[in-house]
């Protein structure tokens, strides 16, 4: 049992050191910085609508290094915020097939809420179907 175990925690390390460069940190608030995901290669970030809390002074980082950024929209109702950096050359996210994720399947949330990047893992509880945010905001899936 132990050699499952251990073959589990390689494959989950493995695949933050896989995912940890498209995590990006977000300091867009006077407090605490958050976590967005690197969407393009062309510096588009996308984090919650909620943690940018200024239009000034706003930075990422995939690293040690504060890449300037500006937010170019957001959608308060969907929590949703984009970002442009600066500079190019980020690691964009690579996404799943969203239609092979079922109930029951391990899950990562990866954070960068600093310099290097956190990790916990879940459990998906529920797929598919339609839901409001908090806000009204209305997804599909």
């Amino acid at each position: 049992m132990s050699e499952v175990l251990t073959d589990l925690s390689d494959a989950l390390a493995a695949a933050v050191s896989a995912a940890g460069p498209s995590v990006a940190r977000v300091d867009a608030r006077n407090r605490y910085p958050a976590s967005g995901i690197v969407y393009a290669a062309e510096g588009i970030v996308v984090t919650a609508s909620h943690v940018v809390r200024r239009d000034e002074g706003i930075t990422i980082g995939v690293g040690e290094d504060d890449i300037p950024a500006e937010l170019v929209g957001r959608d308060p109702a969907t929590d949703i915020a984009v970002l442009r950096a600066a500079s190019g050359g980020l690691t964009p996210a690579r996404w799943g097939d969203a239609d092979q994720l079922k109930v029951g399947h391990v899950t990562l949330a990866l954070g960068r809420p600093g310099k290097t990047v956190r990790a916990t893992m879940g459990i998906a509880s529920a797929v598919g179907g339609e839901w409001r945010s908090p806000a009204g905001g209305r997804f599909e899936r």
